[in-house]
């Protein structure tokens, strides 16, 4: 009976250690990818980006009062309003 419990209870630590040791590796490898992702991550952002906006109507681009485009629009005159109604 000794040994029968011996046998079991080394078949165990061996099975425990096998199992501990797949864990590590898929531990390792999902460290890995981790890393992989934030780094590509990190080279997607700091790519160059062109960014230019151009706004067109129909007779031009449109004016924006201010130095950038948060400001108020001026596009003239609207072509549907009496001359009076412009000029107010």
């Amino acid at each position: 009976m000794d040994n029968n419990e011996m046998t079991l209870a080394t078949e165990l630590l061996h099975e425990l250690k096998a199992s501990a040791k797949r864990w590590f590796v898929a531990f390792v490898v999902m460290v890995i990818l981790e890393l992989a992702t934030i780094a590509g991550f990190i080279w997607y952002i700091s790519l160059p980006v062109e960014e230019y906006a151009e706004i067109y109507n129909e007779d031009g681009n449109a004016n924006y009062i201010g130095n950038d485009m948060n400001g108020d629009l001026y596009n003239g005159t609207d072509k549907n309003l009496s001359e009076t109604e412009n000029n107010r």
